[in-house]
């Protein structure tokens, strides 16, 4: 029973939910890391738009007798 408690319990080890931002951050470290996360979701923007464009670009080649194949 012991044992079968202790598998059930939380692991303190993993963080559950948000955690509060820290109120004492430095603000120059807060305008780097607001850039880098602006920086990142542009970079995922773009990539995702150069992967619709190629996907695009090689379903025009094959033509839509192959749109079977992209489902």
């Amino acid at each position: 029973m012991k044992l079968a408690g202790k598998l059930r319990e939380d692991d303190p080890n993993v963080l559950h939910g948000p955690q509060r931002s820290r109120s004492d951050q430095r603000p120059g470290l807060r305008l780097v890391s607001t850039q880098v996360q602006r920086l990142t979701d542009a970079a995922t923007g773009k990539s995702l738009e150069a992967i619709r464009r190629v996907r695009s670009e090689i379903r025009d080649r094959l033509g839509e007798d192959d749109a079977a194949a992209w489902n």
